[in-house]
């Protein structure tokens, strides 16, 4: 959908205005402020708080919306805690990813140590700094060397800088509670404005949901373009056009297959689990001779805003020590209604069941791979260089896929749930099924 000039101009400048004035519930003082709201990470994403936009349901995202001034930044101080994974991103009020940092990368306070750097380090404290990007375009371009710098949108032309800052964290050790989170120091010209603490209770995600609709409506991207899936299930990396605009998280990649549901049908899914971190006694990931940072499959609702599904109270991911796996490493998984779950999968302890969720909206099946090791290239990272080719069929991206990632590559079937009880998974890709469209 293409909308004429100053239809576009007057939207976007509707849509600025309810930002500052509905999702940010400012007053008129505040609008001269860079943030725009009076604390910081009002909204938090899991499957219990604000599902949306492929959430993996291992992790936790923090979001705060801002408008930065071309004079202004936002200092982000905070303390780091026990997880497999922390980051710093910005994002533009589609969703893209524009500039990011991650744990190891973290500018250190003076004194500080890094706990993922260091397994005798219990903590310490790091800093990062907001500001407007110098060039338009996603994404920004890289920070001077060894600065703090993680740079939002540009400035636009009427004269401000609109986007999100995220902080995500992978399989936290512990509880984290919104007053670990950073603060953030709002200066203007040089001078310091406020201090903005964490924010006691989350904000209603209904606001920030609504605003995000709107933007994507008058950008014409309500729905993320796609092609008709095959009649089989086929892990490839998503098109350019597809993966932009969800809030992707700089160091992952992913491939992706599209279900359908048939009654009575199920999807298997096998590979060769890649090796992850374990925790140090310091409660931080030991990154030292693993192959990835971490590793999930989980299963979407393919529609806005694409939550992760949730059935029977279990969430539709499982994250690498989340999954079950044989005696040779590789891990099975079954994705099915609870009706259709075979009976031997349930009490198979090498495999993983996963719910299908609700059987009317067609499923995004999504593989992850974090960090790999600069020696491991047999990952979802090697795939998306080299097999995302939108002037090749999605069989074709698949093919590659698979040669590329080896036995790491998720095969997937639909199988008959009579099929797997009678021969397990092995049967199933003896015997695959053909998915029938409505």
């Amino acid at each position: 959908m293409t909308l004429p000039t100053n239809r576009r101009i007057s939207a976007r400048l509707f849509l600025a205005l309810f930002c500052v004035l509905a999702l940010c519930r400012a007053t008129y003082a505040q609008l001269a402020l860079p943030v725009t709201l009076g604390c910081s990470w009002p909204f938090k994403t899991t499957p219990d708080t604000l599902n949306v936009m492929y959430p993996d349901a291992n992790a936790i995202y923090w979001t705060t919306p801002y408008v930065l001034l071309s004079s202004s930044k936002i200092e982000i101080k905070g303390d780091f805690f026990p997880t497999r994974f922390l980051s710093i991103n910005t994002y533009n009020t589609l969703g893209e990813s524009l500039s990011s940092t991650y744990d190891v990368q973290f500018v250190l306070d003076r004194g500080s140590q890094n706990p993922f750097l260091d397994p005798t380090a219990k903590g310490g404290s790091f800093h990062a700094t907001i500001v407007p990007s110098p060039v338009a375009g996603t994404p920004a371009p890289p920070p001077p060397t060894g600065s703090d710098i993680v740079y939002g949108p540009r400035i636009n032309q009427y004269g401000f800088s609109q986007g999100y800052v995220v902080i995500r964290s992978y399989i936290p050790n512990g509880q984290v509670s919104q007053s670990e989170l950073p603060k953030l120091t709002i200066s203007l010209a040089g001078h310091v404005i406020t201090t903005v603490a964490p924010c006691r209770t989350l904000s209603s995600s209904l606001r920030l949901l609504l605003y995000n609709a709107l933007i994507r409506y008058w950008n014409g991207q309500i729905n993320p373009p796609g092609a008709t899936e095959p009649d089989q299930l086929m892990f490839r990396p998503p098109l350019s056009s597809q993966a932009g605009g969800a809030f992707p998280n700089d160091y992952n990649k992913y491939v992706v297959t599209g279900m359908s549901y048939q009654k009575g049908v199920i999807a298997v899914v096998r590979g060769r689990a890649a090796t992850v971190p374990s925790f140090g006694a310091n409660g931080y990931p030991l990154l030292q001779g693993q192959e990835l940072r971490y590793w999930s499959l989980c299963n979407y609702d393919h529609i806005f805003p694409f939550p992760v599904v949730e059935q029977s109270g279990q969430a539709g991911c499982a994250a690498d020590d989340q999954t079950a796996l044989d005696a040779n490493g590789y891990y099975t998984y079954v994705v099915a209604t609870p009706g259709d779950v075979p009976a031997n999968a349930k009490s198979d302890k090498t495999v993983t069941v996963l719910p299908w969720g609700r059987t009317q909206f067609e499923k995004a099946l999504i593989f992850r791979n974090m960090l790999p090791d600069a020696s491991f290239t047999m990952t979802s990272q090697t795939a998306n260089l080299k097999c995302a080719d939108p002037n090749q069929s999605i069989e074709q991206n698949a093919t590659c896929t698979a040669n590329v990632m080896g036995p790491y590559y998720p095969e997937a079937t639909y199988c008959q749930k009579t099929v797997y009880e009678q021969g397990g998974w092995q049967a199933c890709f003896q015997s695959p099924v053909t998915a029938r469209r409505q």
